[in-house]
C-alpha cells in the first residue's frame, strides 16, 4: 500500500471527495497538466503488464510531439482525495506510455490508452541471443536488463532474495528472461518484477497471507464494502511442487526438491480432501537445493489459495496495490484475509477488486 497520511482512512469513510490529476510528458517539450474528462485504471499482478489506463482528456489538450501523441508521450495519473479545506492527497496510479490516441469528433475530447513500463521492456526484444556472465547476481542481471530498455528508470529492490545465475542464453524475449515465464530469473529467485505508480521498477517477494493486512474492508455506518461475491475453483491448483535444475551448462543437476502443502488445518493439504496435485518445474537457473526450495515455496504460495476467491466493490482506495493483504469483514461471514490480485479504479464509480485466499509459507516442507 502506498504510504498515506493519518487523514486518509477516516476521510475515505467520511465526506472527502475524489480527486484526480493528469500530467502529460511529451517527447518534445515540457510536461504539462491536462484536464481529465474521464479515466479508468486496472492494476493486475497476474498480468504481464501490471497497469493499464484509459482516459479522455479535454478537447483543448495539445496534440503532436509537444503534446499528446502515440510517438512517445507518457501520462502520469494521480488519484486520491480532496479534503475540502484546500488540500488534497493524491496517489500515483501509473506512468503510462500512450500507445493509442484518438479524437472524439466533432467536439469530444482526446481519448488515450496507456500501458505501464513493463510494455517498454517487452517491446525491446533482444536483437540477437543474449548470454549472461556466469555466476552473476540474479538481481543485478534483472536490473541490467531493465535499464538497458529504460535507462532513466529507478529500480527498487524490496527483497533480500538473490542467487548466482549460471551462464544462460536467451533468444529474443527480454521480458521472459526477467519475469515473463517459468524460465525467468524472477521465478528462479522466488520474486516478481513490476512497475509501480511512479513508473519505477520494483523487485519484490511474492505476497502471502503471512504479510500483515493493510486495510479493513467492512460494512456498517462507516464501512467501505459495497458488494461482495465469493467463488471457488480448482483451476491452476496444485499442492505439491517438484523443482529441479536442468543443468544445461553441464554442471551437476539439482533436485528434485519437493515442496508440499502440509499445514494440518489447510483444506488444500496433501492427504486432505483435495488429494495430491503435482506440478513439475525445471529451470537452468536453479543451481542449489536452497534455490529450488525457495522457488518451490513461492510457486506453492501462488497456487494453494486459488480454490477460494472473493470479488468485491468498495469505496475507492487508490493507495492499494495488487499483492496487498486486506481483512474482509462481510455480514454473516467470518473475518477473512485476502490478497488483492486485481484492482479497478475509475472516475465513474466504486473500486472493483479480485482477491484470493492463500496459505502462508509456514507449514510447507
Amino acid at each position: 500500500m502506498w504510504p498515506v497520511s493519518e487523514r486518509w482512512d477516516p476521510s475515505l469513510r467520511g465526506t472527502a471527495r475524489p480527486a484526480a490529476r493528469a500530467t502529460v510528458y511529451p517527447p518534445a517539450g515540457d510536461p504539462f497538466a491536462a484536464r481529465l474528462l474521464s479515466w479508468s485504471v486496472t492494476a493486475d499482478r497476474t498480468a504481464q503488464i501490471r497497469r493499464t489506463c484509459q482516459a479522455v482528456l479535454a478537447p483543448d489538450t495539445p496534440r503532436g510531439l509537444a503534446g499528446v501523441t502515440a510517438q512517445g508521450s507518457y501520462l502520469q495519473l494521480d488519484v486520491g482525495l480532496d479534503y475540502g479545506d484546500g488540500t488534497a492527497e493524491l496517489i500515483p496510479q501509473g506512468y503510462f506510455r500512450l500507445d493509442e490516441v484518438s479524437t472524439q469528433l466533432p467536439t469530444g475530447g482526446v481519448q488515450v490508452q496507456g500501458y505501464g513500463r513493463e510494455k517498454v521492456v517487452q517491446d525491446d526484444a533482444f536483437e540477437r541471443p543474449r548470454t549472461s556472465a556466469a555466476n552473476s547476481s540474479g538481481l543485478d542481471v534483472i536490473e541490467s536488463l531493465l535499464l538497458e530498455s529504460v535507462p532513466d528508470a529507478v529500480v527498487v529492490r524490496r527483497t533480500t532474495r538473490d542467487a548466482a545465475v549460471p551462464r544462460t542464453t536467451w533468444e529474443t524475449d527480454r521480458w521472459k528472461a526477467i519475469d515473463g515465464d517459468d524460465a525467468s530469473i524472477a521465478r528462479a529467485l522466488g520474486v516478481e518484477v513490476w512497475a509501480d505508480g511512479r513508473g519505477r521498477f520494483v523487485i519484490s517477494d511474492v505476497p502471502t497471507l503471512s504479510d500483515p493486512p493493510v486495510w479493513t474492508v467492512d460494512t456498517g455506518p462507516r464501512g467501505v464494502l459495497v458488494t461482495a461475491a465469493a467463488s471457488a475453483s480448482t483451476a491452476g491448483f496444485y499442492n505439491v511442487v517438484v523443482v529441479s535444475g536442468d543443468a544445461s551448462d553441464g554442471s551437476v543437476p539439482v533436485g528434485p526438491v519437493i515442496v508440499r502443502d502440509l499445514l494440518p488445518t489447510s483444506p488444500t493439504r496433501v492427504g486432505g480432501p483435495m488429494g495430491r496435485r503435482v506440478r513439475h518445474y525445471s529451470s537452468p537457473l536453479i543451481r542449489t537445493a536452497g534455490q529450488a526450495d525457495t522457488a518451490g515455496r513461492t510457486m506453492l504460495a501462488n497456487s494453494v489459495g486459488l480454490t477460494e476467491g472473493l470479488s468485491f466493490t468498495a469505496v475507492p482506495n487508490s493507495a492499494l496495490e495488487p499483492g496487498d493483504v486486506t481483512l474482509v469483514l462481510a455480514e454473516d461471514q467470518p473475518p477473512a484475509l485476502h490478497i488483492l490480485d486485481r484492482i479497478g479504479l475509475s472516475s465513474s464509480g466504486a473500486m472493483s477488486c479480485e482477491t484470493r485466499s492463500t496459505r502462508a509459507d509456514d507449514g510447507s516442507s
